[in-house]
């Protein structure tokens, strides 16, 4: 976690305005302060969060096409509707829960993906396997008119109902909420793991720990998503809220086959 004892005097507003062109990836603690200084989160997360090349394809820019071509014929869709966010795009983490972490082989990689047809066939199939949690509406209703005893809810049960209707208000679908063997899930996760073998194209290599996929219905719902992220990162700064803890429900990749780093996942036969 980033702490107060990493601050610098504040940025002056000419060197503000340079990192707003977006040229360079701003160190930790200079998207800090462009976070305090700026009003408009969403400018920000734009420049730094979802355009330009990510940091671990930094030094293979090529790469980085070819992976959101993968990805986007995996989905059917346009490559421009892919990219990574979080820490292997700025090389360090900006969520609340961890700012300033830096992305390592421990880390996972954000796939933010823009499919409307795919957000709601998601966001069906995700409320049909919720809607089947208990307690029923009867027991509830009978419950409260004094008829059953009070049913007991599932903590789990009831976390994933509270994401899953929240993302659905933002216009987002997380599949890591759908049971680990739903076929929607599997689809989409062997679609995303298909491709971690360019990472460990990558010079350095970069060996994948966990790929994320979050879909968004359009590019300001992904917009106003990540905007509102920084929002809440700022506020933690200022020491205004204090950030509920993340809850991390992704999915481990494969094993992998490749002797150096035996826990990690490689390309499958499908990845170029």
């Amino acid at each position: 976690m980033y702490t107060a004892q990493n601050s610098m005097a504040p940025l002056s507003h000419d060197k503000l305005l340079g990192l707003l062109t977006g040229e360079k990836t701003p160190s930790a603690e200079e998207f800090k302060q462009l976070l305090l200084a700026l009003d408009n989160h969403r400018v920000v997360a734009k420049v730094f969060l979802l355009e330009g090349t990510p940091s671990v394809f930094q030094s293979s820019p090529m790469k980085y096409v070819i992976f959101r071509e993968q990805v986007a014929d995996r989905f059917e869709i346009g490559s421009q509707d892919v990219c990574i966010v979080g820490s292997a795009k700025l090389g360090y983490s900006p969520s609340p829960h961890k700012y300033g972490v830096p992305f390592s082989e421990t880390s996972d990689v954000d796939v933010v993906i823009i499919s409307e047809p795919l957000f709601h066939k998601g966001s069906r199939k995700l409320f049909a396997t919720l809607n089947a949690f208990g307690p029923s509406v009867y027991q509830v209703k009978a419950a409260k008119s004094g008829k059953k005893p009070i049913p007991v809810i599932d903590p789990d049960h009831w976390v994933k109902v509270k994401d899953a209707v929240r993302n659905y208000v933002y216009e987002n679908f997380n599949p890591g909420l759908l049971p680990p063997d739903h076929p929607l899930r599997v689809e989409i996760f062997e679609n995303m793991s298909s491709t971690s073998g360019l990472f460990l194209a990558l010079e350095p290599k970069v060996f994948v720990s966990k790929i994320r996929c979050r879909v968004f219905r359009t590019w300001k719902a992904a917009e106003d998503y990540y905007s509102n992220t920084l929002r809440e990162a700022k506020s933690q700064f200022m020491g205004e809220k204090e950030v509920e803890p993340e809850i991390d429900d992704a999915e481990e990749l494969p094993p992998s086959s490749n002797p150096e780093s035996p826990k990690h996942a490689t390309a499958s036969p499908k990845t170029q």
